[in-house]
């Protein structure tokens, strides 16, 4: 239970070293951030979001794509219908020219239920103007 306790803990603690982080583009706070979500995700591996959120922040903040690459990975393998992780995994690849790879997430994040309206909406939008780009390569 304590342990339970602590990676909750953890988990806050990367949020707050990431919000700050980002109002001050100080990138000791992010590194910070990572440190501690890993230490949440590794205390309780039920605790996904850590890893998630470590995900996250390794792509937009950090520009680390390739290990934010892993985590997505890791969470789809562990549940390939967690759509969180399809989501920005699509956008990794779609940042990185894969948009094939994008809309084949996409497509699966969008056949989903998922929670959030305003990213469905977003999903939506960019899977059409991926549909578009695969298609013209395809030509």
């Amino acid at each position: 239970m304590f342990r339970l306790i602590m990676a909750r803990v953890y988990y806050m603690w990367g949020s707050l070293h990431r919000n700050f982080g980002n109002s001050t583009s100080f990138q000791r706070e992010h590194r910070a951030a990572v440190h501690r979500f890993t230490q949440a995700y590794e205390m309780d591996p039920a605790l996904r979001q850590a890893r998630l959120d470590r995900g996250i922040l390794l792509w937009r903040e950090m520009g680390r794509a390739e290990e934010a690459l892993s985590d997505f990975n890791a969470l789809l393998a562990e549940d390939p219908d967690y759509a969180p992780a399809l989501l920005n995994r699509a956008m990794v690849a779609q940042e990185a020219g894969r948009y094939a790879d994008a809309l084949a997430d996409l497509e699966r994040y969008l056949s989903l239920p998922v929670e959030d309206e305003e990213y469905r909406s977003v999903a939506r939008r960019t899977a059409a103007l991926l549909q578009e780009i695969v298609q013209e390569e395809g030509d």
